[in-house]
C-alpha cells in the first residue's frame, strides 16, 4: 500500500512549484506555468526591491556622516509609506472604475488556484488587479502604508553597517552578510503590507476574514527591532539578546518558509496561554474569549498582590482568587444567565426550572445552586482564615514552629505516592502502561463477577478522591502559606528587598503556587514534593534557595510540562520510524534512506524534538512520513473554531447526541475516581462501544471539574477505518476479555502503540438489531392478523387519546370561554323558529352563559322526547364594544359550509354534547350553537378563502337562505342512516355521508369524556359501504379498553361508571362506524394479501379512495391510524416470536409497553430522531432491501453496553494534525486516497484525520464544551 500510493499527484507537484516561490519571497508571483509579458516581472521586482533601493541611498548617506540615522530613518520610512499609498489608491481607483471589464476576478480565498490571465497593457486594470490587489477593507490602505513606513524606518537603524559594527566588534565579514540577508527579510516581509500576504506553510484559519496575515511577517520585524531600541536606549543588559535577534531576523526567511513561526492570530492566542497557565496558575481553556476574561482577571490579582504592602494581605488575596478563579465560572455566569433570561417568563414553553433540571438530575456540581454555592462559600471561608492565620503566625515572632513546614512537606510527599499508587491500580495496565494489572484486582470484563469486583476499584477511588479533593489542597495550602512570607506579615511586603525583576517573577510565582493547588491538584502534588526535596537537601546560602518557593515552583512546573511533552514527541519519533520498516504496508522506497540517515543524525532529531518541546509545539510528520520538522506553535484547542460548531452531520448524528450526555455521566466518575488518570488538557481518549467510535478530548481542568468536546466518528465504515477499527478491537480484546490471563498479569502485547488501554465502564446506549423478515410477512395468514390487530390497535389508541384530550381540555374550559368570549367582536349563532323562553336563553347565551342556559332549558325537552320539526336559519350576531348586538344575513362563506348531506338527529341534542372541543385551529369567528335546533356540527374554518372573507367584512346584508329542511322527526336511537334528498347550492360538492354527530344521543354523561370530536363523525361514507364491515368490530375489546380509563374523577365506583358507558349505543355506534370506516382504507382494493401491501400500508402508502381524502385532510387522525396499523404490526411479529396474546389482558400489556417504551415508526421520520434524542427505550421500524428483495426490522434497544476507553498519546495525535493543516491549507492535497489518511495500526492515523475539526477532517459529530464534576 505505501508504495503504490503517491505523497504528491502531477498536478499537485506543479502547483506546489508556483506557489513555494510566492511563499519564499513573500508574495511575488515569478512562476506563473504560462507565458507573461515581461513588464508584469518587472513591476513585481520593483515593488519588491523599492524599500532596499530607497533604503540604500540613505545608507550611504549616513555611512558619510551626511546625515544622522534618525534622520535617515524618518525619511526613508516616509517615502516607502507615500509610495505604499500612492500604489495602492492608484490600483484601488482604476479598479473600481473598470469592475465590470475585469476578465479575472479578484481571488480572496488563499487555497484558490491563479487561472491564465491575458494582459493588455503595463497599466491595465488587469495587470494592476494581478500585481496590485486592491485591499478588501478601504482603511487597510492607509493602515498598512503606514505600517511599511514604520517597519522601514525602524529597520533601516537596525541594519546600518555602523550597528552591525558595534555590536560584531567591527566583524566585516558578519557585518555584510547580515546586511545582505537582512535588507531581503524585510523585502520579503515589507512586500505583504505593499501588496498581499502570500501563501502561509503555518495557515491557521481557513479564510483572513479580518485582512490580518499581511502583518504576520511584520510582527517579528518589530519583535527584533525591538530589543534592539531597548538595548540602544534603556539598558545593555539586551545586548546579547540583541546579537542573537539579528542573527535570527536574517534567518526569518527561512522560519517562514518552513511554517516555523505561527501566524499573528494563533501567536497571540499561544502567547496568552502560556502566560495564563505557567505564571498565573491557569489552565487552558475551551473558548477564546474565556482566555482573555480569565487573564485579565488573573492580571488584576498579579497586580494586587505586587503593589500591596503587607505580606499577609497578599498571600490571603492570592489564596482567595487562586481558589475561586480555579472554579468553573463560565458555568456558574451561564446559570445566572438562564435564571435571569427565564425568571419571569411564565407562560413559556422553557422555564427557569425546566433549565436547571436538566443539569441538576445528574447530581452534586452538575450545576451552580444554592448548595453548590453553600459548599464554595464554606470552602473559601476556610482558604481565607487559614491561609491568613498561618502567614500571621510565621516569622520571626511567629507563634509556629519553624520546622513545621518539613513535617508538612513530607506528608505532601506521601500524598503524592498515595495518589499515584490508588491511580495506576485502577488501571487495566499498570508501569507505564507495560504490565497487565493482577486480575484479583481488575477483573476480567467477561467474568459474571466484574460488576461486583469493581466495587473493590471504587473504593481505591473514593479514597484518591479524598486526597485529592480535601486532603491534598488544604495541605499545599499550609505548606506555601508558611514558606511564603516576610519578617513581619502584618507591615512588611512580601517582595521586601528584592531587585525588581526578582519581585517581579516572585510575584508571579506566589499567584501561580496559590491557584494551581486548586486548578491542577495532582500536577501540584508533584511540583512541591520536588520543591520540599531541594529546599530539604540543598543548603540554605545557595543561589536556588534564594528564589524561594514561588520561583521554584514556576520553574518546576514549566520543566514538569515539557519533561512529559519531550517524552511523548520521542515516543512519536521512534513509533514511526520503527512501523515504517517493521510494517510491509508502511513501506515506501524512500523508507530505508530516511531511517539511515535518522540513526545517523539522530542529534539533529533530538535537537528537532527538543526545540518543539520548548515552544510547545506539534511535531510535524512530513506526510506523517519519519521526517520530522517543528510546526508552528498553536493553543491547545488547536483549531480555531469555537469547539463544537460544526460537524458532518448524517442520519447517524442522533446515536451520538442521544449517547454525549450518558457517556459523560460516565467519564464524571472515571475522571473522579482516577480510573482513566489525571484529565489533563489536551489528553485525547477514544472510546469504542458496539460498532461506534468516540473522541474525547479534555480542554480544561479545575478544581471540581473537567471540560470536554466529544466528537462521533463514522458509523459508514471505509476499508482505512474498518482496519484500524479492528486493531482498537483486537488492543481491547487483549487488555479487558483475555480469558486465559495469568494470574500474575502478563505484558502489554501492543507496547508502541499510541492508544493505551485505561478502564472500561457501561454507557447507556442504543444497540441495533436487524433481522430478515422473510417467512413470517410473506405467510398469507400473518396478513389476517395484522389486519385484526390493527383493528384493536385502532381502538387502543383512539379511546385512550380522545381521553386524554378530554381531560385536558376540561380542566382549561372555563378559563378559556371567558377569554373568547371576551376577544372575539363577531360571533355566529344558529336562530330558529323556537318558543319564548328558548329566546331568553339565546339573550343569556350572548351574555356569557350560552351554554349553561341552553343546557338547562333543553334538559326538560330532552326528557319528554318532543322535538317538533324545525326549520333552521344562520345568521350573524356582531357584539359592538358597547355590547349592543345586531343580527345580520349570513355571508356566502357561511352558506358554502353548510352542507345539504343528510343525518339523523342531532348528537348536540344530548345533554351531554361535547362538539367543538377538538378544534386544532382557532376559527377567527367563534361559533356558537343552538343544542336544541342545531342539526349537526359546523365544519371547521380552514376552507375559508379570502374572498369569502372579505365578503363578511363588507356586510352586504345578503339574504339568508334556507339550507336545512327535513320532512319529519327520527328516532333518536335509530342506528342505520335514514336518506333523505340532497340539495346542492352554488359550486359546492354533494358527497354522501354518515353523519355520526346526528346519529347517537348517549344515555350516559359520563361518555362525554371519551366522545369523538365532531369533526371525526362526519364520514364520506354511505351507510351500506360501511355495514359489511361493523361484524368485525370486536366489542369485547372495545369494553376491555374502556375498563383501562382512569374514571376516578367521576366520583363513583369505576364498576359503576364502567357499566354505564360500556352500556351506551350511542357511544359504542360512534367508535364502531369511524374505526372500521378506517379499516375500509386498507380492505378497498381487494388486492393480494402479500408481504409488499403489509410493507406498503407501514410506510402510510395507502390506495386511494374517498375515505382516505377524509381521513389526509385531518393529520391527527391520519396519524393516530398509521400509528395503529405499526401497533397492529409490531403486535403480529411479537405474538408470532414471544407469544400469542390469547386474552385482553395479554393485548393490553402489549399495548401499554408500545405505549410506555417503544416508537414504531419509520427512520426517515423526524418523530424516530426525537425518540432516539428522548432516549425511548425501544425503537422498531421497517425496511425493504430491493437488491436482495427482502423485508427486515430494525431494532434499537437502549440498554447498558460495556465501553472500552483507552488514552491516545497526544503528541501523536498534534503532529498528524499538524500534517494534516499543511497538507490541505498549503499543499491543497485533498485526495481522498493520499497517503496520509490511509490506514496505520499503530498511530491510528486515519481515525486521527477523521477526528480534526471541519473542514480538515469530518467528525458526524462534536459536542460544544461539556463541564462535568469530578468531586
Amino acid at each position: 500500500m505505501g508504495t503504490g500510493i503517491p505523497l504528491l499527484n502531477e498536478y499537485k507537484r506543479e502547483f506546489l512549484s508556483k506557489r513555494f516561490p510566492q511563499t519564499l519571497l513573500g508574495g511575488p508571483k515569478l512562476r506563473l506555468g504560462y507565458e507573461a509579458p515581461v513588464y508584469v516581472y518587472f513591476q513585481q521586482l520593483l515593488l519588491f526591491l523599492f524599500p532596499f533601493l530607497i533604503g540604500g541611498i540613505f545608507t550611504l548617506l549616513v555611512e558619510l556622516k551626511t546625515i544622522d540615522d534618525y534622520v535617515g530613518s524618518v525619511i526613508t520610512g516616509s517615502l516607502i509609506f507615500t509610495c505604499v499609498l500612492i500604489v495602492q489608491l492608484t490600483s484601488t481607483i482604476v479598479q473600481a472604475q473598470n469592475s465590470s471589464d475585469l476578465p479575472y476576478p479578484t481571488k480572496k480565498n488563499i487555497l484558490a488556484e491563479e487561472d491564465e490571465i491575458d494582459f493588455f497593457s503595463c497599466c491595465g486594470v488587469e495587470t494592476l488587479e494581478f500585481v496590485v490587489p486592491k485591499k478588501r477593507f478601504k482603511f487597510n490602505i492607509v493602515i498598512h502604508a503606514v505600517l511599511s513606513g514604520f517597519v522601514c524606518g525602524l529597520t533601516f537603524m537596525y541594519l546600518l553597517p555602523m550597528t552591525l559594527n558595534s555590536l560584531y566588534s567591527h566583524n566585516t565579514g558578519a557585518t555584510v552578510v547580515l546586511y545582505i540577508f537582512g535588507w531581503l527579510t524585510l523585502c520579503i516581509a515589507q512586500y505583504s503590507l505593499s501588496v498581499g500576504s502570500p501563501p502561509e506553510p503555518n495557515t491557521y484559519k481557513t479564510q483572513d476574514s479580518w485582512e490580518i496575515a499581511p502583518l504576520m511577517r511584520s510582527l517579528y520585524v518589530v519583535i527584533c527591532v525591538s530589543i534592539y531600541l531597548m538595548n540602544r536606549y534603556y539598558s545593555t543588559v539586551f545586548n546579547t539578546a540583541d546579537q542573537t535577534l539579528h542573527i535570527v531576523f536574517a534567518c526569518l526567511p527561512l522560519a517562514w518558509i518552513t511554517g516555523l513561526l505561527p501566524p499573528l492570530d494563533a501567536f497571540i492566542l499561544w502567547l496568552f496561554e502560556q502566560i495564563h497557565v505557567f505564571m498565573l496558575g491557569g489552565s487552558p481553556v475551551s473558548s477564546d474569549i474565556r482566555l482573555l476574561v480569565l487573564l485579565v482577571i488573573s492580571l488584576t490579582v498579579f497586580l494586587a498582590a505586587y503593589f500591596i504592602k503587607k505580606s499577609i494581605a497578599t498571600v490571603v488575596i492570592c489564596a482567595l482568587m487562586g481558589y475561586l478563579l480555579s472554579l468553573d465560572l463560565g458555568a456558574a455566569a451561564n446559570n445566572i444567565y438562564h435564571y435571569l433570561l427565564f425568571r419571569n417568563k411564565v407562560t413559556s414553553g422553557t422555564s427557569s426550572m425546566d433549565v436547571t433540571s436538566q443539569t441538576s438530575k445528574y447530581g452534586f456540581l452538575w450545576k451552580f445552586g444554592l448548595l453548590q454555592c453553600l459548599y464554595h462559600f464554606v470552602m473559601i471561608v476556610i482558604v481565607g482564615v487559614m491561609s491568613g492565620m498561618l502567614n500571621s503566625n510565621t516569622g520571626t515572632t511567629g507563634s509556629i514552629d519553624s520546622n513545621a513546614w518539613k513535617t508538612i512537606g513530607y506528608v505532601i510527599i506521601g500524598c503524592c505516592v498515595a495518589e499515584k499508587i490508588f491511580r495506576d491500580l485502577q488501571n487495566v495496565y499498570i508501569f507505564f502502561g507495560l504490565w497487565r494489572n493482577l486480575p484479583c484486582i481488575y477483573p476480567n470484563s467477561r467474568g459474571r463477577s466484574y460488576d461486583k469486583r469493581r466495587w473493590r476499584l471504587r473504593i481505591l477511588g473514593v479514597i484518591r478522591r479524598f486526597i485529592v479533593n480535601w486532603v491534598s489542597p488544604f495541605l499545599m495550602l499550609a505548606y506555601i502559606s508558611i514558606r511564603i512570607t516576610s519578617t513581619d506579615p502584618d507591615s512588611v511586603s512580601l517582595t521586601s528587598g528584592m531587585d525588581t525583576t526578582i519581585a517581579v517573577w516572585y510575584t508571579f510565582g506566589t499567584v501561580r503556587v496559590f491557584r494551581w493547588i486548586w486548578q491542577g491538584t495532582v500536577s501540584s502534588l508533584l511540583e512541591l514534593s520536588i520543591v520540599h526535596i531541594i529546599l530539604v537537601a540543598i543548603p540554605n546560602n545557595t543561589t536556588v534557595i534564594s528564589y524561594g518557593v514561588p520561583i521554584l515552583s514556576l520553574l518546576i512546573g514549566l520543566s514538569r510540562d515539557r519533561f512529559f511533552q519531550f517524552i511523548n514527541k520521542l515516543y512519536f519519533v521512534f513509533t514511526l520510524l520503527i512501523t515504517s520498516v517493521s510494517d510491509k504496508k508502511q513501506r515506501r522506497k524512500s523508507t530505508i534512506p530516511i531511517f539511515v540517515l535518522s540513526i545517523l543524525f539522530f542529534p539533529v532529531v533530538l535537537g528537532i524534538i527538543g526545540a518543539a518541546t520548548v515552544l510547545s509545539a506539534p511535531l510535524l510528520s512530513l506526510f506523517t512520513l519519519p521526517l520530522f520538522f517543528i510546526g508552528f506553535p498553536r493553543p491547545n484547542k488547536f483549531w480555531p473554531e469555537a469547539v463544537g460548531a460544526s460537524a458532518n452531520s448524517n442520519p447517524d448524528t442522533m446515536f451520538y447526541m442521544q449517547v454525549a450526555p450518558k457517556l459523560s455521566q460516565t467519564l464524571r466518575a472515571a475522571f473522579a475516581d482516577g480510573s482513566l488518570g489525571e484529565p489533563v488538557p489536551g489528553f485525547h481518549y477514544l472510546v469504542r462501544f458496539q460498532d461506534r467510535l468516540v473522541w474525547v478530548m479534555v480542554l480544561e481542568r479545575g478544581y471540581g471539574f473537567c471540560s470536554l468536546n466529544i466528537k462521533g466518528l463514522e458509523l459508514q465504515e471505509t476499508s482505512c477505518h474498518t482496519a484500524e477499527a479492528a486493531r482498537i478491537d483486537e488492543i481491547f480484546e487483549s487488555a479487558f476479555e483475555k480469558e486465559d490471563a495469568s494470574c500474575i498479569g502478563y505484558i502489554n502485547e501492543y507496547p508502541m502503540h499510541t492508544l493505551t488501554p485505561m478502564d472500561s465502564a457501561n454507557v447507556e446506549a442504543y444497540s441495533d438489531a436487524r433481522n430478515v423478515l422473510t417467512g413470517i410477512i410473506d405467510y398469507p395468514a400473518n396478513y389476517d392478523i395484522v389486519m385484526d390487530s390493527f383493528i384493536k390497535a385502532l381502538v387502543w389508541v383512539l379511546i385512550r387519546h380522545v381521553n386524554q384530550i378530554k381531560l385536558k381540555e376540561g380542566k382549561k374550559k372555563g378559563d378559556e370561554s371567558l377569554t373568547k368570549a371576551k376577544q372575539k367582536p363577531v360571533e355566529k349563532v344558529e336562530l330558529t323558529e323556537f318558543k319564548k323562553e328558548s329566546n331568553n336563553n339565546f339573550s343569556n347565551g350572548l351574555n356569557g352563559n350560552l351554554r349553561h342556559s341552553n343546557n338547562v332549558t333543553n334538559t326538560e325537552n330532552t326528557r319528554k322526547g318532543n322535538f317538533p320539526p324545525v326549520h333552521k336559519t344562520t345568521v350573524e350576531v356582531v357584539i359592538d364594544k358597547d355590547n349592543r348586538t345586531t343580527v345580520r344575513p349570513p355571508s356566502s362563506r357561511s352558506v358554502k359550509r353548510k352542507s345539504s348531506w343528510s343525518s339523523l338527529n342531532s348528537f348536540t341534542d344530548s345533554i351531554f354534547s361535547e362538539d367543538g372541543i377538538f378544534n386544532d385551529k382557532k376559527p377567527p369567528k367563534k361559533e356558537i350553537k343552538k343544542p336544541i335546533v342545531s342539526n349537526k356540527p359546523m365544519k371547521s374554518d380552514d376552507d375559508i378563502d379570502v374572498l369569502d372573507e372579505m365578503l363578511d367584512d363588507l356586510d352586504f346584508g345578503l339574504p339568508a337562505m334556507d339550507i336545512n329542511q327535513r320532512s319529519k322527526p327520527v328516532n333518536n336511537t335509530s342506528k342505520a342512516p335514514i336518506k333523505k334528498n340532497q340539495f346542492s347550492y352554488g359550486n359546492t360538492i354533494y358527497k354522501p355521508v354518515t353523519n355520526l354527530a346526528g346519529s347517537p344521543d348517549f344515555k350516559c354523561s359520563h361518555s362525554t369524556q371519551i366522545s369523538l370530536p365532531s369533526r371525526w363523525r362526519e364520514l364520506p361514507l354511505e351507510y351500506s359501504q360501511l355495514s359489511r364491515y361493523l361484524s368485525k368490530f370486536p366489542r369485547d375489546w372495545y369494553k376491555h379498553v374502556l375498563g383501562t380509563l382512569d374514571w376516578s374523577n367521576t366520583g363513583l365506583s369505576t364498576q359503576q361508571v364502567l357499566g354505564e358507558v360500556t352500556g351506551d349505543e350511542a357511544l359504542l355506534n360512534c367508535y364502531s362506524q369511524l374505526i372500521m370506516a378506517c379499516y375500509s382504507i386498507f380492505e378497498s382494493n381487494g388486492s393480494v394479501k402479500s408481504a409488499s401491501q403489509l410493507y406498503k400500508y407501514y410506510n402510510g402508502d395507502l390506495p386511494w379512495n374517498a375515505m382516505l381524502d377524509w381521513l389526509s385532510e385531518d393529520k391527527q387522525l391520519h396519524n393516530l391510524v398509521l400509528r395503529a396499523y405499526r401497533y397492529g404490526f409490531k403486535l403480529m411479529l411479537d405474538q408470532i416470536l414471544i407469544g400469542e396474546a390469547n386474552t385482553p389482558e395479554e393485548t393490553q400489556e402489549y399495548f401499554e409497553e408500545y405505549d410506555k417504551d417503544w416508537y414504531i415508526g419509520l427512520e426517515k421520520d423526524d418523530d424516530w430522531k426525537a425518540a432516539v434524542l428522548s432516549s425511548r427505550k425501544q425503537l422498531f421500524s421497517m425496511g425493504h432491501n430491493k437488491a436482495q428483495g427482502t423485508y427486515n426490522s430494525r431494532v434499537l434497544s437502549l440498554q447498558p453496553v460495556m465501553a472500552h476507553i483507552g488514552r491516545m498519546n497526544p503528541e501523536v495525535v498534534k503532529g498528524q494534525w499538524a500534517n494534516l493543516s499543511l497538507e490541505l491549507l498549503y499543499l491543497t492535497n485533498d485526495d481522498e486516497e493520499r497517503y496520509s489518511i490511509q490506514a496505520h495500526p499503530t498511530i491510528l492515523r486515519n481515525l486521527t484525520v477523521q477526528s480534526a475539526d471541519p473542514p480538515l477532517g469530518y467528525p458526524i459529530f462534536s459536542s460544544e464544551p461539556i463541564s462535568i464534576p469530578t468531586l
